[in-house]
């Protein structure tokens, strides 16, 4: 048996933890109401299999100790029947969901697989702190099944994103679309309070040829239009015309960029929005070109910068060098892992670390509470 989770005064989990066993008797037993900040799941879902977790040797042969991690079958049977009446029994929206599913389905292997995840999914929302995020891992088979789950124990209001994840390079023939995708859930466990530190991905080489202009350090300097103001008229300092050029007629009203003032914060603390303005004009920053209804700004790029992380994350093969500022392919960091690959454990299921990585750097802070329920990554 798994020792209990030492606790801190203030709540804190103490030190890493790895239970073994059943996931839902630890979550009842061992995990704290609100002490969870991210929850991360690949649950197992119906390939007929056992999977075991391989101790690869030195030399590469399989080593001879083979621990058995879950069977990923599901079978509805009286253990199901008995855990979808306890969960109907407890009411609410979690039950009305897995009774539409039963008028549907029937007393399927499907609804077994529901049945088994109903309660995991409710203990986690209760392990999560107000400001927590869970990402579940599935396939396409069960992932529109799991959404209405999902709904039913966080509010559909909390419903986050649909991330796309391509999982491998090709497929067989089999008649219709390939399908070589994963589906990642992505639930806040209170949207108005929900941790976001969100990631970028580099600007396409492209792009930056197109639109910015080398100068002679290297660095590519652009000019946009507009980039100085936002949507829509204020009453403030920043709905006022400024050097002559008044954005409140435009709906507009004078807003700068983040990125323009990196590294000026000091610098620029306390001052109006005018007088940053005026302070970005003495610095060569923002300029007034003829013929220009508005002030532009210049700025120089970075590799490290780039456009906020989309829904889609998928490896191209072949797109080495169209990258700007590294020779990597688009989404090279997150690309399914090949048989050659040294990370990969001989783990059928296994995901890239760096997966986990654009998740975890998303949405937790150093020293948070990241929670695998299923380990059904391998990683």
């Amino acid at each position: 048996m798994s020792p209990p989770i030492r606790y801190l005064e203030n709540g804190q989990l103490a030190e890493n933890t790895l239970f073994y066993g059943d996931n839902l008797d630890v979550l009842r037993r061992h995990i704290r109401d609100e002490t969870i900040d991210l929850v991360y799941l690949d649950p197992p879902f119906n390939s007929n299999a056992n999977y075991n977790v391989l101790f690869a040797a030195k030399d590469g042969h399989q080593a001879a100790a083979q621990m058995q991690a879950f069977e990923d079958t599901w079978r509805w049977d009286e253990s199901a029947a008995r855990q979808f009446d306890e969960s109907v029994q407890s009411g609410g929206k979690v039950a009305d969901v897995l009774m539409a599913f039963r008028t549907f389905l029937g007393t399927s292997d499907m609804l077994a697989y529901l049945a088994m995840m109903a309660p995991r999914l409710s203990e986690l929302h209760r392990s999560l702190r107000p400001a927590g995020s869970l990402f579940l891992h599935c396939d396409p088979t069960a992932s529109h099944y799991l959404k209405l789950l999902l709904d039913a124990v966080f509010g559909p209001a909390n419903f986050r994103n649909e991330i796309i994840w391509r999982r491998t390079g090709s497929h067989g023939k089999v008649g219709r679309f390939a399908p070589i995708h994963d589906t990642i859930l992505f639930y806040a466990k209170d949207e108005s309070l929900v941790k976001w530190r969100g990631i970028t991905r580099p600007y396409m080489r492209g792009h930056v040829e197109d639109n910015f202009i080398k100068d002679a350090d290297g660095w590519r300097t652009n000019y946009y239009g507009n980039v100085l103001t936002g949507s829509g008229t204020r009453g403030g300092e920043s709905g006022k015309p400024w050097r002559g050029v008044n954005p409140t007629p435009k709906g507009r009203h004078w807003a700068i960029p983040g990125v323009l003032l990196e590294g000026l914060e000091a610098e620029f603390e306390g001052l109006s929005q005018h007088q940053k303005l005026d302070k970005l004009v003495e610095k060569g920053l923002v300029k007034f070109q003829p013929g220009q209804a508005w002030p532009i700004y210049e700025r120089r790029v970075k590799p490290t910068d780039g456009t906020p992380a989309a829904d889609i994350w998928a490896y191209q093969p072949y797109t080495d060098g169209t990258v700007f500022g590294t020779e990597s392919g688009i989404d090279e960091d997150v690309r399914w892992l090949s048989p050659q690959d040294a990370e990969r454990l001989g783990y059928p299921t296994q995901k890239p670390v760096a997966l986990l990585e654009r998740i975890i750097r998303a949405c937790s802070d150093a020293e948070d509470v990241v929670l695998d329920p299923f380990c059904g990554c391998g990683t």
